[in-house]
């Protein structure tokens, strides 16, 4: 990632003040599906989705580029009686997940990982792990003002994880959700 990425990321999360929204209603409908075991959140922002795992008893990593949407992320976690491990890094840095793992889930929500992010993220996903992934569709660039590079493309996805995960499902979810496409995923033996 750029500087300049780093700095707009960290401006927008200077820039937020009040509460953390809820969590990613796909999430919480799946959390069934989560095998118990520690769980990295990636591109955890200030932790929405960290926090409500973590008091379901998860124990959680929640790993992201800004360092001010982590210290929210703590200071929050801290307030609930909630320990949840932290780490600021840029996933671009083949460093970034060094000492981290392994993981019965990885929870990627509202980013799209590159190719290279995806193979140091699935190394640190044990055996018979989950992914669950929960972005953006194409529908939500073509509804306007988003960029297409950040949207999931099935066929692109299963290119990238199929070798390593078969895909449990896929879900478009439609205008109501921002056009967000969920998926769950496990790691082959």
């Amino acid at each position: 990632m750029s500087e300049a990425d780093r700095e707009r990321w960290e401006r927008r999360w200077r820039e937020r003040a009040g509460a953390s929204a809820p969590p990613e209603p796909w999430l919480v409908a799946n959390l069934d599906r989560l095998p118990r075991g520690p769980v990295l959140d990636v591109a955890a922002g200030d932790g929405r989705n960290a926090l409500s795992l973590a008091e379901r008893g998860f124990p959680v990593t929640a790993i992201d580029i800004s360092p001010t949407a982590l210290e929210r992320l703590a200071r929050r976690a801290r307030e609930r009686g909630l320990g949840v491990a932290t780490r600021t890094a840029d996933l671009d840095d083949p460093a970034a997940l060094a000492g981290l793992g392994p993981f019965a889930s990885l929870l990627v929500v509202r980013y799209k990982p590159s190719p290279e992010q995806w193979r140091h993220l699935l190394a640190r996903l044990a055996p018979g792990g989950r992914l669950l992934l929960c972005s953006f569709g194409r529908e939500r660039a073509a509804a306007g003002g988003f960029d297409p590079a950040y949207c999931l493309e099935e066929a692109e996805l299963r290119a990238t994880l199929e070798p390593t995960l078969a895909c449990l499902a896929y879900e478009r979810l439609g205008p109501a959700s921002d056009w967000l496409e969920g998926s769950i995923w496990e790691k082959r033996a």
